[in-house]
């Protein structure tokens, strides 16, 4: 009987009604990259819990790492939730409070680490300036660092500049390893204002201790873009809402050509 069977329009409404489930059920997929809406990461059905990703952003390739990132169970994994999922339906906190409300803060590309807030003295230690040669106007001298560079954990370069950059006459230039979910270049290269013990320092509103070693937060910052703090080596660590440096560049660029790029100022010697 022709009442028995579906018209060609219910056939065509059931047929996208069943395309849009289909679509709907799957991940997004528009030929590029899709980030998670509630957190830097890329698309992921699953909750990622504080644990993983201390993990994820720990990881440097070492044995160690790796052994770590075998043994992690997430079914057992009862740390917090960073991020629901981005599937996710409903309210949630910006990025920003969820860091901070678990007593976290970014510390640099190379170290990010879960903080502690601490209570203790600001008083700032007077020492003697670093006796660098001042370059000729319109260029830079690459120095030695004037701290320990074991700390970073990367490939780092410091310069004298000429003129005032950010209201700074010291840079700071890391090749930094990136994490294990990046796709792209294996390493970025990022560039970071640098204030030498003896220099003046900006001012800070509190001070962290981030494993082992003291930070300030930067009091002018606008933390609504960017999170700065200084470490206890004079540098400022700058990441974006991505945790990406805010001036950094894929691969490993040659660090005195990134110099000249950023600063408009030329590396013409090295000085010891």
């Amino acid at each position: 009987m022709p009442h028995d069977n579906p018209t060609p329009d219910r056939i065509l409404v059931d047929a996208i009604d069943a395309l849009v489930d289909e679509q709907l059920a799957r991940e997004p997929d528009s030929g590029t990259v899709e980030y998670c809406p509630h957190c830097p990461q890329e698309w992921h059905s699953l909750p990622v819990r504080i644990e993983l990703l201390m993990l994820r952003l720990r990881y440097c390739g070492c044995a160690d790492c790796e052994a770590a990132l075998n043994a992690y169970d997430y079914a057992a994994d009862d740390s917090p939730v960073f991020c629901p999922g981005s599937q996710f339906h409903g309210p949630v906190q910006p990025l920003l409070q969820r860091v901070l409300a678990m007593r976290g803060r970014i510390s640099i590309p190379i170290q990010i680490d879960i903080i502690e807030l601490i209570e203790t003295d600001t008083t700032e230690v007077e020492t003697e300036p670093p006796p660098d040669p001042v370059p000729p106007d319109g260029c830079a001298y690459r120095i030695p660092f004037h701290g320990n560079a074991e700390h970073y954990r990367a490939q780092i370069w410091t310069y004298r500049l000429s003129r005032p950059w950010r209201e700074t006459n010291y840079v700071f230039v890391s090749h930094v390893k990136r994490t294990i979910d990046d796709d792209g270049p294996e390493f970025e290269t990022a560039i970071f204002r640098y204030h030498p013990p003896g220099t003046p320092q900006p001012a800070i509103s509190e001070r962290l201790l981030i494993d082992g070693h003291w930070h300030g937060v930067l009091a002018e910052e606008d933390i609504s873009h960017y999170q700065a703090a200084i470490d206890e080596h004079g540098v400022i660590v700058e990441v974006g809402p991505n945790l990406r440096a805010r001036y950094h560049a894929d691969g490993r660029v040659d660090p005195d050509l990134f110099v000249q790029q950023i600063t408009g100022q030329m590396v013409i010697a090295i000085a010891d």
